[in-house]
């Protein structure tokens, strides 16, 4: 009888600890996450998430959006001899890359070269030229291939979502504190990384 009794008091006594465990852990989980969702943490936090949801924006209107275009004049562009890719001229107009095919590029007319750009930041975004085929020309267009966000869309804007989501969807949870994180880390120093790359 006392051995069941025993049995008992100490069973209790095991769950009356786990409990108490798990009510403290409750409690740091609650003031841990209070704390990063408040005070100078959470104000750089919500910088970062106010930079990328500006960088989301912009980079979509210089993918959609076509800016200002300008004539090339035969002597600001060269072939890059630096790179080779099949079938393809590579070419450096203003220190941006483009690849039009071998085809179209022995066709071309010249003087007819000019160069678009992005509408907010103004880099090199596509280049067009004359091709004569038979007796009538046609125009063509040759998207960037080097050191470009132009080439990384939608996934550069992927890129740009994770802290917007983290800031949207935030909860007490692990995979918010791992997403606060990654966000201040890698998004905001990759980004700055990334437009400092592709705009120098």
């Amino acid at each position: 009888m006392s051995r069941n009794i025993n049995h008992q008091e100490s069973m209790r006594i095991a769950a009356e600890k786990m409990r108490l465990k798990k009510e403290k852990e409750a409690r740091e989980d609650k003031e841990f996450y209070e704390r990063i969702t408040s005070g100078w943490q959470w104000i750089i936090f919500k910088l970062v998430v106010v930079f990328c949801a500006a960088m989301l924006v912009i980079s979509i209107i210089e993918f959609f959006v076509d800016g200002p275009t300008k004539r090339i004049s035969e002597k600001a562009w060269k072939v890059d001899r630096n790179w080779e890719y099949t079938w393809h001229k590579v070419l450096d107009v203003e220190g941006y890359q483009f690849t039009p095919s071998l085809d179209d590029w022995s066709d071309r007319v010249e003087n007819t070269m000019k160069l678009t750009y992005s509408p907010v930041f103004r880099t090199g975004k596509m280049l067009s030229y004359d091709i004569q085929v038979g007796e009538s020309g046609i125009r063509k267009h040759e998207e960037i291939r080097q050191r470009s966000t132009f080439t990384w869309f939608p996934a550069f804007q992927l890129f740009l979502l994770i802290p917007i989501l983290t800031f949207l969807f935030r909860r007490q949870s692990a995979w918010f504190n791992f997403a606060r994180v990654a966000s201040l880390i890698i998004v905001f120093p990759g980004t700055l990384l990334i437009m400092y790359f592709t705009m120098m």
